[in-house]
């Protein structure tokens, strides 16, 4: 099967993923019991105030009418209005989604390079005390919640050592870099405005880090378990067996197999630190679209939650198209695996 083809089914499929997650949440914010137009107005408010709202926002329609105008609004971009800031659903997310893609990209990046190489490390120094050392961190990392990282950090870093700030996505005394993609570390490089850049750097080190530590842990293990049993494949030990330094069997040989399940698993952890940022993104005061649909869940802003979970809907599948077509790419084998499945 070409790779496009490939790309292109996973394409269709998503579609019909998308659909059925619009149907479920749409469903789920109407029967959840409350009136969201009371909540929003308050007890005291005219009903003659809350019905006309009500009918702004297309409560008063049936169901089946009422999913069909949200749906044709989502497909333009449009996802209403929200109850709880009173703006525009979209105009709330191009502000607060950003400032997670950030936090999630730069976690995603330590989650990768450190797992990958505490993994490698541990299968190098296979039983001795420093892959005793990278197992603990490793269990330590999986079994302890973000938001408990986040504290000791807040303390360990910010008070204690005074190292690195503890609030906000930039230093007041430093002036941001005018909007273009929302990612102030981006902005700045794209404007050259450096000392805004380091700023950003440094604000985003320990929210980040925080974030990242359940998937790091969870990489670390992934890796040296995936490399530790191809260590005894009979490629492997014919490579030794010609005289090939270990360096470049580990480096060329023995690490891009290996990767498959840890590529895979890298995939849905880094989908899921966008629904699991709220907590962290809440120690460090960070202006984030987790944050935003919390709130938006507590207050039952039905246009606000729809949209919070589309985006993550959409962001799941996207990666896992990317990591299906990167697995294709580092074993071949699946593509002509699947081929002959769909033949059949």
């Amino acid at each position: 099967m070409k790779l496009s083809t490939f790309i292109l089914r996973r394409l269709a499929l998503s579609v019909g993923v998308l659909l059925g997650l619009s149907i479920l949440i749409f469903v789920i914010s109407r029967v959840v019991p409350g009136d969201p137009v009371r909540l929003a107005l308050g007890a005291r408010a005219p009903q003659e105030v809350v019905d006309n709202l009500s009918a702004e926002m297309h409560l008063d329609r049936s169901y089946p009418v009422q999913y069909v105008m949200w749906l044709k609004g989502v497909v333009q971009g449009d996802f209403g209005t929200s109850l709880y800031t009173r703006r525009s659903v979209s105009q709330d997310v191009r502000s607060f989604l950003p400032a997670t893609l950030e936090l999630a990209i730069f976690a995603g990046i330590m989650m990768t390079f450190f797992g990958i190489l505490l993994g490698v490390l541990s299968v190098q120094k296979k039983n001795s005390w420093v892959d005793n050392v990278v197992r603990i961190i490793s269990y330590l990392g999986v079994v302890t919640p973000a938001f408990v990282f986040a504290i000791v950090f807040v303390l360990l870093f910010g008070f204690y050592m005074d190292a690195f700030p503890i609030s906000g996505r930039i230093s007041p005394s430093v002036t941001p870099p005018p909007f273009i993609t929302g990612m102030i570390t981006v902005d700045s490089l794209i404007t050259g405005n450096f000392r805004a850049f380091f700023s950003a750097l440094t604000h985003l080190f320990l929210p980040a880090l925080s974030l990242s530590m359940a998937g790091l842990s969870q990489q670390a293990r992934i890796a040296r378990s995936s490399m530790s049993d191809n260590l005894q494949k009979d490629y492997i030990l014919a490579h030794r067996a010609y005289g090939i330094p270990e360096r470049k069997i580990m480096s060329r040989y023995l690490l891009k197999p290996s990767l498959i399940p840890t590529v895979s698993i890298l995939g849905l952890d880094f989908a899921a630190l966008l629904s699991n940022a709220f907590l962290v993104e809440l120690v460090f005061n960070w202006p984030g679209i987790s944050r935003y649909g919390v709130n938006a869940i507590l207050r039952k802003d039905l246009n606000a939650v729809a949209a919070v979970v589309m985006i993550l809907g959409i962001t799941f599948v996207v990666v896992n198209i990317i990591v299906d077509v990167v697995v294709a790419y580092l074993d071949p084998r699946i593509r002509m695996r699947r081929d002959r499945t769909s033949a059949l």
